[in-house]
């Protein structure tokens, strides 16, 4: 039989590639630009941080050069923060239409973002600081929370961004399974017209099995399954032989089974990867993984809904211990000594709850991830 030759790209092809094409092209100017712009406010907002922690600034009236300082400083804060927020939002969208899919996306915005978020830990650690007048402290507090305040932004973004990643993973690996392409046996084949949909069936209870091989399939007739027995009529000749040859399979379970042509020829772990490369295993899988889409959702919900309070009390020691790194720059207006706020026998708050949620997420988008890899890449 002719082949069909190969046709010229249709307008649906075309058109994603043009905005393929846009998206790559605008990626790269916008994540240059977000870090160029990111890059020239940390650097403005830790220079606030060095010069006002180490240098003795007041809003006295009989040092009108510190009150200008001061007022600089407010400038250079408030165009710092912004420039910021703004650079970090357009450094992850570049991430975002460049490495859309790649698992360094979340991993390299989440380690920024804990860059950024941590900042006064390292800050300190690698410039130092010392006693300096309340007004110091307090422009050099509000440069600190900047870079906190960018982090806190980034972070969010970044398990927005995996979320989103995964729902879209899971909405095509649902529908296709694995690629087409990758199937040696079957590959390009289409569903049979007359079959019975069976979810998380055996290999005849699936659309690829075709009629006139079933009826005439050992594997059929003794109820068994293709990927078990490493047999099947996707991969073994003489499973196709024997339904073209018209050969008569007892309808008994037991004596049908003895009719499996087994290769001999072939080790266990050839067998193995041939079912790994079938189209009707394919289908298994993504039936498998759309099963484990409902599976974890729900055991995460189950894990979070049975220790919400042993959680929370959790994120409320981190965002406390978090607090506690930041408090030894908070000063009270009336000396040099850090002030810890502390409300004995407060609970956790919308914070905490929010901080949590954005952790669970984290983890839901890893483990469907870690499903992905184990259904579609390992074949489990």
């Amino acid at each position: 039989m002719a082949r069909n030759p190969v046709s010229a790209p249709g307008p649906t092809q075309i058109k994603d590639d043009w905005i393929s094409n846009i998206f790559e092209w605008a990626g790269g100017k916008v994540l240059m630009v977000g870090i160029i712009l990111s890059l020239i406010s940390t650097g403005i907002l830790i220079y606030l941080t060095y010069y006002f922690g180490n240098n003795f600034v007041t809003s006295s009236p009989q040092d009108p050069a510190g009150i200008q300082a001061l007022r600089d400083a407010a400038t250079m804060h408030s165009w710092g923060q912004i420039g910021l927020l703004i650079g970090l939002t357009l450094f992850a969208a570049g991430m975002a239409l460049m490495f859309w899919g790649d698992i360094a996306l979340p991993l390299t915005l989440l380690i920024v973002a804990t860059l950024f978020f941590t900042s006064n830990w390292w800050i300190d650690w690698v410039i130092g600081y010392r006693e300096t007048s309340p007004e110091s402290y307090a422009v050099l507090n509000r440069a600190l929370w900047s870079l906190k305040l960018g982090g806190l932004l980034l972070g969010i973004i970044a398990i927005v961004l995996q979320v989103a990643d995964i729902a879209v993973r899971i909405r095509n690996r649902t529908l296709f399974g694995a690629k087409d392409t990758l199937m040696k046996y079957g590959s390009g084949i289409r569903e049979d017209y007359d079959y019975k949909n069976v979810f998380m069936g055996k290999c005849w209870q699936l659309p690829f099995c075709r009629k006139f091989v079933r009826e005439k399939c050992p594997i059929y007739h003794a109820r068994r399954c293709c990927w078990r027995e490493r047999v099947g009529c996707m991969c073994e000749e003489e499973v196709i032989q024997g339904a073209m040859t018209g050969n008569v399979i007892p309808k008994d379970a037991v004596s049908a089974a003895k009719y499996i042509p087994y290769n001999k020829m072939l080790t266990p772990a050839q067998k193995a990867e041939r079912c790994r490369q079938c189209v009707i295993y394919n289908e298994h899988q993504r039936q498998k993984y759309k099963l484990m889409t409902y599976v974890v959702p729900l055991g995460v919900l189950a894990f979070y809904g049975m220790f919400r309070q042993p959680l929370l009390m959790w994120t409320m020691g981190l965002v406390g211990d978090f607090d506690k790194m930041m408090s030894r720059f908070t000063f009270s207006t009336e000396g040099t000594e850090p002030v810890a706020e502390t409300i004995v026998g407060a609970g956790p708050g919308m914070l905490e709850e929010f901080v949590l949620i954005g952790i669970m997420l984290f983890i839901f988008a890893q483990l469907m991830k870690i499903v992905e890899f184990c259904i579609f890449k390992l074949k489990i």
